[in-house]
């Protein structure tokens, strides 16, 4: 895992501008951008914004679902549903967009792109539509279809690795394709379908600790240096790792038996040592609001380890939903509406593209973040907070693909 992590930090964009040398020149990759178009030339670019799409539309249709008290949706209980969209739509095509830019910059390939990444996106896209309408067993089949596809992607890159590269963390998405079978084939189970829920949110929140420990240390101290700084963040080493083990005992408890008081301990473990860890990068001492959204995302999940500590420990009596919309909307929201606006709005024809509405984005994010982690923990403004809560986060995704178009109609005439 830690070797894997030197790899994702890596910028993803990179893997569409250069090529190992036994696959070409850097000429190779730019004519196949012009070939296929910027807009299908690497992978985050469609996949962030059609997840983005799916942040502005999924929310509030959960928000008039649950005012207009119905039942079922798509085949699913109605929370069955909202709980299979926000973690099994709207996190695969983020984590996909990513992992599938940045592993071309070790696998030696070149990156997906063109039909094969159309193919992709409108597998995504019949997982979202198709289960309106057709019987489980089809819709079964269609969702399946994405992360299963990104899945057998990530393994072909995994055999091409070099040696000794370690690539553990790209078997992180074949587990959430498995939990969001399960999801689905068990979803009149609500036993079962909250533990393939957390199984997923815990995917992710793996993924921040592990690529977000390198990738957030490295940009500040990159940043702070520059500054003339005396003391920046030490580089990755046996407390990073330490760090990883601890969060990855506690999130498999987490899933398994979120009451349990064990999983409390192991869960105030976690979050005492993350918090540790994010204060040792001294984010205190920045000035760039683009990497200050990172440690705030980061931040998140420390708050929401140690939040569903509070709830799982007897006696206190916190409600688990407010850990688990901040470990969802805070910390998967936040971070990864921060690592999608640094890659997707800092490169391509239109420039520097949306600066200042991505900056709202970041800002509003944590707002709905803020709001909608409140709402159980004063039930007298459950609703208002919920409702609040869910529009402002949905608003920032909706400054975020606002900002994507910039770029996209600047592909467009060129």
């Amino acid at each position: 895992m830690a070797s894997q992590t030197r790899s994702l930090s890596a910028s993803p964009a990179s893997a569409s501008r250069t090529l190992p040398p036994r696959h070409g020149t850097a000429a190779a990759a730019s004519s196949r951008q012009g070939t296929d178009g910027w807009w299908l030339a690497v992978a985050f670019r469609p996949l962030f914004f059609v997840a983005a799409l799916q942040a502005v539309a999924a929310v509030p249709a959960w928000l008039w679902i649950y005012t207009a008290g119905i039942a079922e949706v798509a085949g699913l209980p109605a929370l069955t549903w909202h709980a299979h969209e926000m973690v099994f739509g709207f996190l695969p095509p983020i984590m996909a967009g990513y992992l599938l830019s940045a592993t071309p910059n070790w696998s030696g390939r070149l990156p997906t792109a063109g039909t094969p990444l159309a193919l992709l996106v409108g597998l995504w896209l019949a997982g979202r539509l198709v289960p309106f309408v057709a019987p489980l067993p089809l819709a079964l089949a269609v969702d399946a279809a994405f992360p299963l596809a990104v899945s057998a992607l990530l393994l072909r890159e995994m055999r091409l690795g070099r040696s000794g590269q370690s690539r553990h963390g790209l078997m992180l998405f074949p587990v959430l394709a498995a939990a969001a079978l399960a999801h689905r084939l068990f979803g009149d189970d609500p036993a079962t379908a909250a533990m393939m829920a957390r199984t997923g949110i815990a995917v992710a929140a793996l993924l921040i600790a592990a690529v977000g420990g390198r990738l957030v240390p490295s940009l500040t101290r990159n940043a702070l240096a520059g500054r003339g700084a005396e003391r920046v963040p030490a580089p990755y080493g046996r407390f990073d790792i330490f760090v990883l083990l601890a969060t990855s005992a506690a999130l498999p408890a987490w899933v398994l038996a979120p009451d349990a008081t064990v999983t409390g301990a192991l869960l105030t473990g976690a979050g005492l040592l993350n918090l540790a860890r994010l204060l040792r990068w001294r984010g205190w001492l920045l000035r760039r609001g683009d990497i200050l959204a990172l440690h705030a995302g980061y931040g998140w999940l420390v708050t929401g380890l140690l939040l569903a500590a509070l709830a799982a420990l007897p006696g206190l009596a916190l409600p688990a939903d407010a850990a688990l919309h901040a470990l969802t909307a805070g910390a998967i929201g936040s971070m990864t509406l921060a690592v999608m606006s640094r890659l997707a709005t800092t490169r391509g024809p239109g420039g520097y593209a949306g600066r200042w509405l991505c900056g709202a984005a970041l800002l509003t994010v944590n707002l709905g973040a803020v709001l909608r982690i409140t709402a159980p923990i004063a039930p007298e403004h459950y609703l208002p907070l919920v409702a609040a809560g869910g529009l402002c986060w949905s608003l920032a995704y909706l400054l975020f693909a606002v900002a994507q178009t910039r770029p996209l109609r600047a592909a467009a005439i060129n």
